[in-house]
């Protein structure tokens, strides 16, 4: 059942909340933080004549804001730049531009928008303003959010923050500092997100305006949704109460009441306060119900209310309000994808005792969806396709779509990862920048010297004794300047070429090691594959959030290490997943560690802060090269298909087990299609060996 909250405020201006829209996921993605300062450069602070805004046009770019998303904005904001000379001080102009390239995206014309952004990347860039710089390059951060290239912003967060330090605007500041923490939010990197909202929090202590209490507000709710989304339930409410305190006394209720309510209902349900938070829906739905501006929000409301009644069983009453959410949803299918919603009918359907026409509902749903959806929320639908099939006992179509939902995860797995190379390469790439431009300004200050030097015209001789002194002084300064920098660089490409080959969760090995390992040459020997899915992952991350799922992966990552060999390479394999490869192994050996490997990883509960998660394991496990009956030898990638395809076996049985496949009795390419179907029945017909392992009972789960 997908969740929604309302992740994005109003009315705060070039201020990341009017910009967004009503509403996005609550399921957000992980980054590294990768920000530095203090670097010298060029970009001088800005001068008193650089800071000079003009009062009258700057009121004008805050009255728009209440307008935006609008052809009447964008109507405006064309108006007001072309009527901007050279005359117009340096900041307003940089502002209106960029407002005006935000409007464009906001409206999806992103080509424009992106032309207009270059010309006034051009005008900041010759202005060596680090305010104009700050700003530009920010609103390109917003624009890359609103054509959907989340990836591309991430990369950008560096250049945004180059000349942070140097920004003396407050306004910018906040702007800057609120858009790097909305997109470390969304990556769930909840530490960066929460430092710079603090910084933008600081911002906002600078100003003194009209927008200055529409940030505080956004501000606050933004740091309350941070905490929610980490489980920190009693601060997102100390939040939460302290803005809707600041709302009532200034008269925004009507503004923030809707988002604060929001909020507050979804921290609610993560505590499983549910009555509490269908009081909050309802009030929210009896507010929004006749204003058709917010129906975006509206249908956020009503879904969420659904999800709410799924979790507490009441089946009749989540249809009654999801058929009015896909009635809405079909006049509105831009707020709000009706087929998500006819999905989550579905699968309540089922539970109804509609099983029939709720399977072909979903499986149809389910197969246009592919091409449909972006594979992250694909994913999430196969997951909640295969509950169902799992509910019906339909095992084996179980496993088939657990199977692909893997395949789905190793796609995103492997996206991540690339991204976080990128991600480094942009940072290095940084780094090298900034190096070059404070040796620019090294040289520069020398040129500066020389040319004073030259204007003085006393003591000429003693003048160049003394600058041939400093020449040669400044040469050896810049060599060791350049050879500690070399050196750093140096160890950047170290921990690029380190990161191709080790997760940077775990410290683990990753999937390009291991294949890069079994790509090799290697002796005549037996070896063998563990390949391990920690149960019940999802609800870890949902329930006791990304940061509890996180201490989980590490100490299960731990929990492996401890339990292999010195010469067995441990891998995480994607996800919750990890593969064990075990080198020069005895085969009648390998169940002994499967089931050591069960005991281990159920042995004692996983302690996050104060909460104890019991946490156990599945697991597929095979011989490599493997017995079969006509002698051909099946490579790495088949052998762990195998395995693959027993452990989602196990998986559909009841999870905390070990289902090996210890030999095949029947050639591979007679019995593959068969073995990928029905492993039941391959089983039935003695077309492989299988053992099966159990792992300790469990009383309790996390």
């Amino acid at each position: 059942m997908y969740y929604y909250t309302d992740q994005i405020c109003v009315n705060v201006g070039n201020d990341i909340c009017d910009v967004l829209g009503d509403w996005m996921p609550r399921t957000l993605l992980s980054l590294f933080l990768l920000v530095f300062c203090g670097f010298g450069s060029t970009i001088a602070a800005a001068n008193s004549s650089q800071l000079l805004t003009d009062p009258v046009i700057e009121a004008q770019l805050d009255n728009v804001l209440t307008r935006a998303n609008t052809p009447e904005a964008l109507s405006e904001l064309q108006t007001l730049h072309h009527n901007l000379n050279t005359n117009t001080p340096l900041l307003t102009r940089v502002r209106a531009w960029n407002y005006l390239a935000i409007e464009y995206a906001r409206l999806r014309q992103f080509d424009a928008a992106w032309e207009e952004l270059k010309a006034v990347r051009q005008l900041a860039e010759q202005s060596e303003s680090a305010d104009a710089i700050a700003e530009t390059e920010a609103s390109a951060l917003l624009l890359y959010i609103l054509q959907g290239k989340t990836s591309a912003a991430l990369a950008h967060i560096n250049t945004a923050l180059l000349y942070i330090d140097q920004v003396q605007l407050p306004r910018i500041r906040y702007f800057v500092h609120s858009m790097v923490a909305f997109l470390y939010q969304h990556r769930s990197q909840f530490d960066q997100a929460l430092e710079h909202y603090i910084h933008a929090a600081d911002a906002i202590s600078a100003t003194q305006d009209s927008r200055t209490l529409l940030r505080l507000l956004s501000t606050k709710i933004q740091i309350a949704s941070l905490y929610g989304q980490q489980k920190h339930h009693d601060l997102a409410l100390e939040q939460l109460d302290d803005a809707e305190r600041i709302a009532l006394e200034h008269d925004l209720m009507d503004t923030f009441g809707a988002n604060l309510y929001l909020e507050r209902a979804y921290v609610e349900v993560t505590r499983q306060n549910y009555d509490v938070a269908l009081t909050l829906y309802q009030k929210l739905r009896e507010q929004l119900h006749d204003q058709p501006h917010h129906i975006g929000l509206y249908l956020t409301v009503l879904n969420n209310m659904g999800d709410v009644y799924i979790r507490t069983g009441s089946y009749d009453e989540a249809r009654k309000v999801l058929t009015e959410v896909y009635e809405l949803a079909q006049l509105n299918p831009e707020q709000f994808n009706p087929e998500v919603i006819l999905f989550n009918l579905s699968y309540v359907d089922i539970f109804l005792g509609n099983v029939e026409q709720g399977l072909a509902t979903m499986q149809q749903i389910v197969a246009e969806s592919e091409d449909k959806l972006p594979t992250v929320q694909y994913e999430s639908l196969l997951g909640e396709y295969a509950d169902a099939l799992i509910h019906l006992e339909h095992y084996p179509e179980a496993i088939a779509v657990l199977l692909k939902q893997r395949d789905l995860r190793e796609q995103v797995y492997r996206s991540e990862q690339q991204k976080n190379m990128a991600e480094l390469q942009n940072l290095y790439d940084s780094k090298d920048k900034a190096l070059q431009i404070e040796l620019l300004q090294q040289k520069n200050e020398l040129n500066l010297q020389l040319i004073e030097n030259e204007a003085q015209k006393r003591t000429i001789l003693k003048l160049m004794i003394a600058l041939a002194s400093f020449a040669v002084v400044l040469v050896i300064v810049l060599y060791r300047s350049v050879r500690r920098s070399n050196q750093k660089l140096k160890i950047m490409n170290s921990r690029l070429a380190e990161q191709s080959e080790r997760d940077p969760l775990t410290g683990l090995l990753n999937r390009r090691a291991l294949q890069h390992y079994l790509r090799q040459p290697t002796p005549q020997r037996q070896d063998a594959m563990l390949l391990l899915d920690v149960d019940h992952f999802k609800r870890i991350n949902d329930t006791l959030g990304h940061v509890a799922g996180d201490h989980v992966l590490i100490e299960v990552a731990r929990r492996l290490l401890h339990a292999s060999r010195d010469t067995d390479l441990v891998v995480r394999w994607g996800g919750e997943e990890f593969l064990i490869y075990l080198v020069n192994s005895d085969p009648s050996k390998l169940p002994v560690m499967a089931q050591r490997i069960l005991d281990t990883i159920a042995a004692t509960p996983i302690t996050v802060g104060n909460q104890h998660i019991h946490v156990t394991a599945t697991i597929g496990f095979i011989n490599y090269p493997l017995a079969t009956v006509d002698d051909q030898a099946l490579n790495w990638e088949q052998t762990l298909q195998l395995a693959d395809v027993v452990l989602y076996a196990a998986k559909v049985h009841g999870r905390n087990q070990a289902w090996g496949v210890m030999a095949l009795n029947q050639p591979f390419a007679d019995i593959q299609q068969l073995l990928e179907t029905d492993l039941p029945q391959a089983i039935e017909q003695d077309a492989l060996t299988v053992t099966v392992l159990h792992g300790p009972p469990q009383l309790t789960h996390g």
